[in-house]
């Protein structure tokens, strides 16, 4: 064989190689399943399995990077992350903690080498150790009221007291909202609960952080859909009168500075965020659809 031979010859070998590459990466977001499972569904740590193949059962074997975020279904509590880069015959395998019991939703996205990004939403419910948790329909009835429809979600920010005497906001509305509520979140024996509080007290010369698992102000019954990268509303009235008016960004997590503090009086009020949330139902990859949609239109 001459060396052009050999040449031709090891082109086409390099060629019949990376045929089934280019296949994989030619295919459509639409076109990829994802299927979920979880080693254990008690409280801890445990093991996330999610395989990915094609609409014809086919597995991908190194299809992109996959992120998962879990969520408890009640906007107050904190989401668990994870991440994996490679997958074995097509399946991820990720360590993950359910940090505690209740109705969890798991969205699982992965990103393919052309950018685009399948998702699927799976909700599992996850056993403390005792065999209790905290399940979404217990949110609405703390107070022994019906539930509202819709989803909800939960602001959070931090509020800074320059003052020299302490400041009190007792009551909250906004138009995205038929009730806006101060909520606590109290963990015990890996149980949640939600607890309504009177009011939000800053004290002179402190910062009050309202933060997921803990404080926030909790929107129940959505009059509006709450898409990523948009604003609602928020008006706080203090027990002396003094009203704050704030614009709260819908974000699917706090990363870094979202806004420039607002200063009204003694109160500064920053990084204020919302969770996404539909007056309905919609995973957080349909949000960002919509949110995308309403961007191109206008």
């Amino acid at each position: 064989m001459t060396g052009a031979q050999q040449r031709r010859s090891t082109l086409l070998v390099l060629i019949l190689l990376c045929l089934p590459a280019c296949r994989q990466q030619q295919i459509a977001a639409s076109d990829i399943q994802l299927r979920l499972e979880a080693g254990d569904v008690q409280v801890g740590e445990t093991t996330l399995l999610v395989k990915v193949t094609d609409k014809d059962g086919n597995a991908l074997a190194q299809p992109g990077k996959l992120s998962v975020r879990g969520d408890m279904r009640h906007a107050g509590m904190v989401p668990v992350f994870a991440e994996a880069d490679r997958a074995t015959n097509g399946v991820y395998t990720l360590p993950f903690e359910w940090t505690m019991g209740g109705a969890w939703i798991v969205e699982a996205s992965l990103t393919l080498a052309s950018g685009a990004v399948a998702s699927e939403t799976f909700e599992l419910e996850i056993e403390s150790e005792s065999g209790a948790g905290m399940n979404h329909k217990d949110h609405g009835r703390m107070d022994g009221e019906r539930d509202l429809p819709g989803e909800s979600s939960a602001v959070y920010m931090r509020v800074t007291n320059r003052g020299e005497s302490d400041r009190v906001i007792v009551s909250a509305e906004s138009e995205a909202a038929q009730r806006v509520e101060f909520h606590q979140t109290l963990v015990e024996d890996d149980i949640a609960r939600m607890e309504t509080i009177d009011s939000l007290i800053i004290p002179a010369g402190e910062t009050l952080e309202l933060q997921p698992g803990g404080a926030h102000i909790m929107l129940t019954g959505l009059n509006m859909n709450l898409l990523p990268d948009s604003q609602i509303p928020l008006r706080l009235t203090s027990e002396s009168g003094t009203v704050y008016d704030l614009d709260v960004r819908i974000a699917n997590m706090l990363m870094g500075d979202l806004d420039e503090a607002i200063a009204i009086g003694d109160l500064v009020f920053g990084d204020r965020w919302a969770r996404p949330a539909q007056a309905g139902s919609m995973s957080h990859s349909d949000m960002e659809i919509a949110s995308e949609g309403d961007d191109a239109s206008g």
